[in-house]
């Protein structure tokens, strides 16, 4: 074998274990991150009275390490299973960080900052990560598959005040685009401050017009909504969501 041959070798084997290296420390951090987020429930805890509403024991220690929870979602038979954040004066504050406000490639779910628990607003619009590694909001983008679907076809959402939990019936699921794109695609992620009639109409009949099937769920106004929202490389600039429908009738606002 030529010398030159011999230092290739080499060079293709350093790289090789550099990427093995890369991906290897990219899976541990998102097990890693994970399973921390998912272990901060603490079932036994005490309701804590706020200004805002009475919030639930289990989400009490957590609030208490970090004022910016709002809530959790939590998909059966997914790794969705996560706190919900919400900044207002800073609305992306966790696309990057941790629930402890490191820097985190994954984030964490958070809250748009249109959407309103207190109003409510009728659309919960809530966005993560579809990281490689299987963690975040992965496991959303398989609501692509009717089968899939057929399978999971409710999630839950609580906000951490009482009379804030539901269960969520998945009204569509599908595919859009942002920053300029396709500008025939509809656009569920400008809808996050849904509060008329008219806006909660369309935005069914928009999302039901892109879903990729047909759930036969339906809702109208005076139900709650939630938004799940992530990225996919299926199309340029894409986004993947699924939208669900709160299936203990009429919404009700967290109690004061």
């Amino acid at each position: 074998m030529g010398i030159f041959r011999k230092i290739m070798l080499v060079i293709c084997l350093i790289v090789f274990i550099g990427s093995a290296g890369i991906l290897g420390m990219y899976l541990y951090d998102g097990y890693k991150a994970q399973k921390e987020l998912t272990g901060l429930l603490d079932l036994s805890g005490e309701d804590i009275e706020t200004e805002q509403g009475t919030i639930i024991g289990k989400y009490s220690s957590i609030w208490r390490a970090n004022n910016d929870l709002i809530g959790w979602i939590k998909i059966d038979g997914t790794k969705v299973d996560f706190p919900v954040m919400q900044t207002k004066d800073d609305p992306e504050f966790y696309l990057r960080r941790d629930f402890h406000k490191e820097y985190s490639t994954g984030g964490v779910p958070f809250m748009d900052a249109e959407s309103d628990i207190f109003i409510p607003t009728s659309n919960f619009l809530i966005y993560g990560h579809n990281m490689r590694n299987g963690t975040m909001f992965h496991d959303v983008v398989k609501y692509k598959d009717e089968e899939f679907y057929q399978k999971h076809k409710t999630f839950n959402f609580d906000t951490i005040y009482k009379g804030g939990q539901g269960e969520y019936a998945v009204l569509a699921a599908g595919y859009s685009q942002i920053y300029g794109s396709n500008e025939e695609v509809f656009k569920y992620y400008q809808c996050a401050g849904i509060t008329t009639e008219e806006e909660f109409d369309a935005y069914v009949e928009g999302v039901k017009e892109i879903s990729e099937y047909d759930t036969g769920v339906t809702a109208e106004f005076g139900d709650q909504l939630v938004t799940l929202s992530t990225c996919t490389n299926v199309n340029e600039n894409g986004r993947f969501f699924i939208v669900g429908v709160r299936t203990d009738a009429k919404a009700r606002p967290p109690q004061h």
